[in-house]
């Protein structure tokens, strides 16, 4: 009985440890406010410890230290933004201009430092040294190098700073075998010339027998000797001298020159060398002189070479006496070619028949 008792003792001791009391904390949830204040102490309760324990607490700070330390800015960190800020417009607007003023005012000073230095030792700095002369490839040699450079020295007393460049190139035209003339400063002591001399191309015979020659620009100039050409072409007659229109006037007789020429020759045999000069009129056109026997030749504006033939065949007719080749040339009044007269010209311009001239 006691066993039993003592068993159910036991029992009902468990039974009463397993339940929950009625009254008790977990019995009932936590509200709000408990949990609250159930977190205010336990941190309460580690600060204390904290405090209790400084060792614990330098430890910890020391742990935590590396952590803030170690957060170093990487290299390149906010670089972006530092270059963003240097280049602004603003910003490099006002450096453009700061460098561009220092550099204008470094040649300013450079520039007046040399002026100021010339003026002081009697311009020497800018005395002439050297006259560089270039010319067109391939031409040359009508006036030396050493007379424009001797020519250039006489109006370029004062020094190479302040030489009139105009003046230069006046000087240099007033020679006629010059062309053209360009003349650039090349401080502190140079002066360089491009200059162009005058091609001959033909030679002109003037009213007063010299004979000259003569540009593609209808420009007459020289002595014959300058063409360098031989045998020489044949002489040009009627350009102008002077006037206003002689220019022109001269370059429209050369292109008709050169054409007659060009007509002449495309055969063979070649008959530029059986003329000795050439006359050009405005109102006549062209008419030449014959080499040997000095008639005259009326040619007009076209059909040259055409024309010549008949002339020369004509001339050959008279010379061997050949009245068959003349009346085939439609002639009138042959017996009187046979005369003591001598035949001063001979016009072929006209399509029916050619007309014949002669002396007295």
């Amino acid at each position: 009985m006691t066993s039993s008792k003592g068993q159910a003792g036991k029992g009902q001791a468990g039974g009463s440890r397993g339940r929950p009391k009625a009254g008790g904390r977990a019995g009932r949830p936590f509200s709000a406010g408990e949990r609250a204040e159930t977190h205010r102490r336990a941190a309460s309760g580690r600060r204390s410890r904290s405090a209790s324990s400084p060792a614990a607490s330098g430890e910890a700070r020391g742990r935590r230290a590396p952590n803030r330390s170690s957060q170093r800015r990487l290299p390149f960190e906010g670089l972006q933004a530092s270059l963003m800020a240097r280049l602004r417009p603003e910003r490099f607007a006002r450096r453009l201009v700061r460098i561009g003023g220092a550099i204008l005012a470094l040649l300013l000073a450079a520039t007046l430092l040399m002026v100021v230095y010339g003026l002081s030792h009697g311009l020497r700095l800018f005395a002439l040294r050297e006259v560089v002369i270039h010319r067109p490839v391939g031409t040359g040699g009508l006036v030396t190098d050493q007379e424009i450079d001797q020519l250039v020295r006489r109006v370029v007393p004062e020094g190479v700073l302040r030489v009139d460049l105009g003046r230069i190139r006046a000087e240099l035209l007033r020679n006629e075998l010059i062309r053209e003339v360009e003349v650039r400063r090349l401080l502190p002591d140079t002066l360089s010339l491009q200059v162009t001399e005058r091609v001959p191309v033909a030679l002109a015979r003037l009213e007063d027998g010299t004979v000259r020659c003569v540009d593609e620009d209808g420009s007459l100039f020289g002595t014959s000797e300058l063409l360098g050409q031989s045998p020489a072409p044949p002489l040009i007659r009627g350009m102008l001298e002077e006037g206003e229109n002689a220019a022109g006037i001269n370059r429209e007789y050369l292109a008709a020159y050169q054409s007659l020429l060009a007509d002449l020759d495309r055969l063979d045999p070649r008959l530029s060398p059986m003329v000795d000069e050439i006359l050009l009129s405005e109102t006549e056109g062209a008419r030449v002189i014959l080499a040997k026997s000095g008639t005259m030749v009326f040619l007009g504006r076209e059909d040259y070479r055409r024309r010549l033939n008949l002339a020369l065949d004509l001339l050959d007719a008279v010379r061997r006496r050949d009245l068959e080749a003349l009346r085939i040339l439609r002639l009138e009044d042959v017996d009187r070619l046979f005369g003591e007269r001598k035949i001063r010209y001979v016009n072929t311009t006209s399509a029916t028949r050619i007309t014949v001239g002669l002396d007295g």
